[in-house]
């Protein structure tokens, strides 16, 4: 699953959290936050919940977010092989 990196920055910054403030704020190792940040890990569902209500996120921002994988383009992809 890939996430919007950069919303999620955005969102950070928008409450002045870096990895370290946001790893504090969520309960969650700062190797995690980083790893989901830079696409090398897909978050489960307690790593978002905790980034979710850490950031203090609406369920718009959260989807936005977190489930940012259009389906339909995924769908187009698996309809040209």
């Amino acid at each position: 699953m890939n996430i919007d990196s950069k919303l999620l920055k955005s969102k950070m910054a928008l409450k002045g959290y870096g990895i370290k403030e946001l790893s504090e704020a969520s309960g969650l190792h700062r190797d995690t936050i980083s790893n989901v940040l830079n696409g090398k890990t897909s978050p489960s569902f307690k790593v978002m919940n905790s980034i979710y209500f850490a950031l203090e996120l609406t369920p718009d921002e959260g989807v936005d977010i977190f489930l940012s994988t259009d389906l339909r383009d995924e769908k187009e992809k698996e309809g040209a092989k």
